[in-house]
Parts: structure tokens; C-alpha cells; sequence
């Protein structure tokens, strides 16, 4: 509990510096009873991620896309902070999800042209472990928008998931509508009684201060307390197994995704053979059908020249001419 709490407290400074990830914006723009189009307003963008504060409560704050500089420039240390995209309000984020939702990642666009760093790009993106989908709210102009980043490791992404989770959750709990609130008993029954009515058993309470509060035992107090660490504890353990368990599943799948990258690519190499074969096999039919008639005309032939052959041993007879 005490580590996954230090580590939702380091994430602050941490994306308050900047997080690099290669940014994808899809915008979708549906009509009322048709598909909708997806377009993509932001392709393959190398960015810096940082959360930027414009005062002190988060819902003031901000996610910013920033460029990235140059290798030149970051092995000199020096970086752009200059807006490469619109920024995200957090309070216009609805949901963070682990991997590339709503999307197939191996599809992604990229703006390379150089086919040797599409190809990259493209290995890069069969990893669906490096990506995170940020779901934010419609806009006039998409009726849903769509963040896909892509991390430099599994372990950045997660830290970045949880980190923003976290972030939405003290939103939520400090910023947003409070719904749990304490009533007491005197409080619910006057809010139950009705307008004008004199309230009953005006005696006093034993449990009652001197204030009129409600008086506990500490004993009962302790108690419930330790029934909500329990509970607190055993929601907590269940978590940190939902964690393990999405991680084995996640390497489970990527072998599963590797094996049918495999399979894919053993079936195109039989496809490309199997097609060799055939062309083969039809050059070879031709070339046996040519022989072939080439052999019944060399046997006509010779058929022909057997007949002139005994033609001319039979006028050798009839003339008694004899064959030297």
C-alpha cells in the first residue's frame, strides 16, 4: 500500500517534467444513424507529455503535447517546449485504458516515407503493450476523440496509466460532486418530519452532548475502523492480483501475437511456394504437351517414310533390280 502510494505521489514530478511518447489523434465523426468516419488529425507525432498547472486546483490543469528536439539537441540537453499540439484539460478525459482501444495498433498510420523507418515503425507498433488509449469528451467538430501514446517500455506505460488514474481519482475525490456525506438519526428524522410539526421525545438523551452531538463509544469506533481497514486492505490485495494477473495474460497474449505472426508468415512463404509449384507445373505441361506433338509428328513421319521405303522395295521387284 505504502509503495503503490509513493509512487502515485513521484508521478507528479514526473510528468510535470515530461513523459516521451509518440502520439496518435483520432477523431471520429458520426451522423445520426450512419457509421461515422475516423479521421486522423495527429499521425506517428514524436512528443513530450507534461502536465502543466494553470492554478491551483486540478481541474485548472492541463496535459500539453510538447515537440521534441533533435538528437543533437538532447544530447546537448537542450528542449523545445513549444506546443506541438491543443493541450487536454483533465476534466475532459473520460476513460484511460491500457493498450490501443477502439483501434487496431498494427493499422496505426505514420508520416515516414523512407521504407526503411516505416518498416520500424511499424515493428514498433506490433507491441501492444506500449500503448495507452486516453478516451476524451466530443467536440463540435468529432463526436469522439481518441489518444493513442505509445511508451519506450511496458513498465513506463503502466507507471503513466496508474500515474493519470490517480490524478482523474484526486480529481473525482477533492474536486468533484460529494455524494457521501454523514447524516445523523436527529438529522435524518427532521429532514423526514413535516413542515410545522412539533418534534417528539423532547427528553434528554443519554447519548446526546452537551452541544447535541451524538455521543460513541470508542470501542464501537475502533471497531469500525478496523473493519474499513480490512476492507480497504483486502480491496487493495485484490487489486495488486488483478495487476499481476493483466500482466500475465498481456505476455500471454504477446506470445499468442508473436505465434500467429509466425504462422502468418510460414503460410505466406507455402503460399509463395505453392505458387512457384504451379507456375512450374504449368511450364512443364507445356513444354511435355510440345514434346509430345513434336513425337506424334516424328512418328508420322516415320510412318511415311516406312510406306516409301517398302513403295520402292516392291518396283525393285517388279523390275528385278536387285537391292545393293
Amino acid at each position: 500500500m505504502r509503495v503503490f502510494e509513493t509512487k502515485i505521489k513521484k508521478f507528479y514530478p514526473m510528468l510535470e517534467e515530461g513523459v516521451d511518447v509518440t502520439v496518435w489523434q483520432m477523431n471520429k465523426i458520426s451522423e445520426v444513424g450512419g457509421p461515422g468516419e475516423e479521421e486522423f488529425v495527429v499521425k506517428s507525432s514524436s512528443m513530450t507529455l507534461k502536465l502543466h498547472r494553470r492554478g491551483d486546483l486540478l481541474v485548472q490543469t492541463v496535459l500539453t503535447f510538447n515537440s521534441t528536439g533533435g538528437y543533437l539537441s538532447k544530447a546537448l540537453g537542450r528542449r523545445r517546449d513549444k506546443a506541438a499540439h491543443e493541450p487536454l484539460p483533465l476534466n475532459d478525459i473520460l476513460e484511460i485504458k491500457a493498450g490501443c482501444v477502439g483501434f487496431d495498433h498494427a493499422d496505426l498510420p505514420s508520416v515516414t516515407t523512407k521504407k526503411g523507418k516505416s518498416s520500424k515503425v511499424k515493428s514498433e507498433n506490433l507491441q501492444s503493450s506500449l500503448f495507452l488509449t486516453i478516451k476524451a469528451t466530443a467536440t463540435p467538430m468529432a463526436s469522439s476523440r481518441l489518444y493513442f501514446l505509445r511508451l519506450k517500455s511496458r513498465s513506463t506505460r503502466n507507471d503513466l496509466l496508474l500515474g493519470l488514474r490517480g490524478i482523474l481519482a484526486d480529481l473525482q475525490v477533492h474536486e468533484g460532486v460529494g455524494i457521501s456525506q454523514i447524516h445523523t438519526p436527529a438529522a435524518a428524522q427532521h429532514a423526514r418530519r413535516m413542515p410545522g410539526s412539533a418534534p417528539a421525545n423532547t427528553g434528554p438523551n443519554p447519548f446526546m452532548g452537551k452541544r447535541g452531538d451524538i455521543m460513541v463509544p470508542l470501542a464501537e469506533v475502533h471497531d469500525l475502523i478496523n473493519r474499513e481497514r480490512e476492507s480497504y486492505d483486502r480491496l487493495l490485495l485484490t487489486m495488486l492480483q488483478g495487476g499481476n494477473d493483466l500482466k500475465e495474460k498481456e505476455d500471454e497474449l504477446l506470445n499468442l501475437r508473436e505465434k500467429l505472426y509466425q504462422s502468418i508468415a510460414v503460410s505466406q512463404e507455402k503460399d509463395r511456394t505453392q505458387a512457384n509449384d504451379s507456375k512450374l507445373i504449368m511450364q512443364l505441361s507445356k513444354k511435355l504437351e510440345t514434346l509430345l506433338m513434336e513425337n506424334e509428328d516424328l512418328r508420322d513421319n516415320n510412318d511415311r517414310l516406312n510406306q516409301r521405303l517398302v513403295h520402292v522395295e516392291c518396283k525393285l521387284k517388279e523390275n528385278d533390280i536387285s537391292w545393293c
